[in-house]
């Protein structure tokens, strides 16, 4: 299975040892087939959409350049069944193309959800598999809007239903420059609801800083941290979800906000960019601290993670040395399908 990294979309998150300030910021092509962890292919260019393959819920996309990718591919219909993907390879993309296989029943997705889903990306110059959450890789999932995931993306995914399985056409780049041409069939399995921490209020210890949650549930520190910071990562539960139990290998989708210990600064919130934050757990996506502390909670929880520099940026970028403090909260766990 291909190694899975961090979304190819112009956001922040604790993956970069630049800081996030300085993380590397990547332009999605038309389709959504970079918009997930899954894969593990970087899309490097700076080649962006520029409105040219724009498609309808009919699927097809001329490009600019009469391109129908998808008319000569069929997928297979049975929804919870793993798709099969049948064409003559090599199949030629020359335009971005998308369509709707399977309508669902369930509820419509809109501008700005967070959708979840499984799904199986297949090379279109071979008809090889490359990675299927059927045989065992990771969910995926992306936050819909055009900024993130491209107008010909947005333009099919807006008029779709939860339950529905979609088959896209589009391009890659792997981080050692290998250049692919992709199908992505995916079923879609929910909406993230609610964007928030709900459940009891744990009991904190009181060695660090009180949190105090805004009216959209948005966290601040009452004070800035004090006294020595630990030298291992801390977890401290500060309320208890009821949904499943994060593992290994899941596709975890939260807010956060991050300060450092050394002043109390924020320096990072995906609240304040209005966009949860996803990656695949224990795959080395993100830093140490979080790698290997936000297992076993159930989804809802909210938790403050107070992590060292040698599980955080060790010595690298803008936080190199810094102790961090996180405010977490565990929105949705995807589980890979074992």
């Amino acid at each position: 299975m291909l190694r899975p990294v961090p979304w190819c979309r112009a956001r922040y998150g604790p993956t970069d040892p630049k800081g996030p300030h300085l993380i590397r910021r990547r332009t999605l092509l038309t389709t959504a087939l970079a918009a997930t962890a899954a894969i593990g292919l970087a899309a490097c260019t700076d080649e962006g959409t520029d409105g040219s393959g724009a498609s309808d819920a009919g699927g097809a996309s001329d490009g600019g350049g009469g391109g129908d990718p998808l008319a000569g591919v069929t997928v297979s219909e049975e929804l919870g069944a793993e798709p099969t993907v049948e064409f003559t390879a090599p199949l030629e993309i020359t335009a971005a193309d998308a369509k709707v296989v399977v309508p669902g029943d369930g509820e419509t997705i809109a501008e700005g959800d967070t959708i979840i889903w499984r799904h199986k990306y297949v090379d279109a110059s071979t008809g090889k598999t490359l990675q299927s959450w059927w045989q065992g890789a990771p969910a995926g999932g992306v936050q819909v809007t055009a900024e993130s995931i491209g107008q010909a993306a947005f333009d099919v995914f807006t008029t779709m239903a939860v339950g529905s399985r979609f088959v896209m056409a589009g391009w890659q780049q792997s981080a050692d420059g290998q250049a692919y041409s992709l199908l992505q069939v995916a079923d879609v399995d929910r909406i993230v609801s609610p964007l928030r921490a709900e459940g009891e209020p744990a009991e904190p210890s009181g060695t660090f800083p009180t949190v105090t949650l805004a009216e959209n549930g948005a966290p601040s520190l009452d004070a800035p941290p004090e006294g020595e910071a630990p030298t291992s990562t801390v977890r401290e539960d500060l309320i208890v979800g009821t949904g499943d139990t994060t593992r290994a290998g899941d596709y975890l989708t939260m807010h956060y906000t991050g300060w450092k210990w050394s002043d109390g600064s924020q320096f990072d919130s995906s609240w304040e960019r209005g966009a949860p934050f996803s990656f695949v757990q224990g795959e080395g996506g993100v830093i140490q601290g979080w790698d290997e502390n936000l297992l076993d909670l159930p989804v809802g929880s909210q938790v403050m993670l107070v992590i060292p520099p040698a599980e955080a940026y060790r010595d690298q970028g803008e936080l190199a040395g810094e102790t961090l403090l996180f405010v977490i909260d565990v929105l949705d766990a995807a589980h890979t399908n074992d």
